[in-house]
Parts: structure tokens; sequence; C-alpha cells
């Protein structure tokens, strides 16, 4: 069940990353042809782009994290030979980055909870500005389950070493 969820989710998020990739692109595309070409401003476009890039910028934050491609500057591996001992780093910097992810995810629920009251909303289009603060909270969300994920896998590795 588990790797059906796992599945759908990351079916949703390609195709998240496919429309809102291919929608930037575009709308970059369209407002350069309409200003230059046609000498025509998209007034407004700026605020569109920005909302469908959080969506793009942190559901591929959310993939990365999940393939677990994201920037590493792990250099341990450099000098420590020892697996079990880069099991065991790995094991603490997991932990760390669990609980700051933990903290950032409840911060950004919170954000985005005072800007849902608020009413925050943007200046050409008056879009609830929610729109592009859900993804950061998503984000963060679904970090924390890929840490957990890592976390049980360091576990994992570690009992093989013990045996």
């Amino acid at each position: 069940m588990l790797k059906k969820l796992d599945n759908f989710l990351e079916n949703v998020e390609n195709i998240i990353l496919i429309i809102t990739g291919i929608a930037v692109c575009l709308l970059i595309f369209i407002g350069a042809m309409m200003r230059y070409i046609f000498k025509i401003d998209f007034y407004g476009s700026e605020e569109i782009i920005l909302f469908i890039s959080f969506w793009l910028y942190f559901t591929g934050s959310a993939v990365a994290a999940k393939k677990n491609s994201h920037i590493d500057a792990n250099m341990l591996s450099i000098f420590i030979k020892n697996q079990k001992t880069l099991q065991i780093f790995s094991l603490i910097k997991n932990l760390i980055a669990l609980f700051i992810a933990v903290i950032v995810t409840f911060w950004c629920y919170k954000y985005v909870s005072w800007s849902a009251d608020m009413g925050a909303a943007s200046n050409v289009f008056k879009l609830p500005n929610i729109i592009g603060q859900i993804p950061i909270f998503i984000s963060f969300f679904i970090w924390d389950i890929y840490l957990i994920r890592d976390l049980i896998n360091n576990f994992k590795n570690l009992k093989t070493f013990s045996s």
C-alpha cells in the first residue's frame, strides 16, 4: 500500500513539474514576444510566473528529497572508509535534518495559516498569496516523510553491520 501511495505521489509530482515547467517557459516567452515584437506590456505576468514557479521549485525539492539527489556537501566518504562509521554519520545527519525540517514545517504551517487568516492577495490579479505559499509547506512536509524513510534505512543498515 505504501508503494502504491509513493508511486501515486511521484506521478502527481511529475505532472506538477511538467505542467509548471512548461507554463513558466511559455509565460516568459509570451511576455518577451508581447514586449519586444508587439510592443505590448504583459502586465502582471511576473505575478503569475512567481506563483507557478513556487509550485515548480518546491515540488522539485520534494522530488530531490525522495531521490536523495539534492545538494549534499558530504566529504566524509573521502576520509572515512569504514561503512559502519559512514552509516552512523548518515544517521546523525538525518536526525539533525529531520529535527530542523520538522521545525521549518511547523513554521511553514503557521505562516500559511497566518496568511490565510490575513487574506493577503497579489497586487495585480488579487490572487490569494496562499497559492504560492502552500507548496512550501507541502514540500517540507514531504521532506519530513522522506527523512523518516532515510532514518529507517539508516537503522536497517546499521543493524546489518551489527549482525
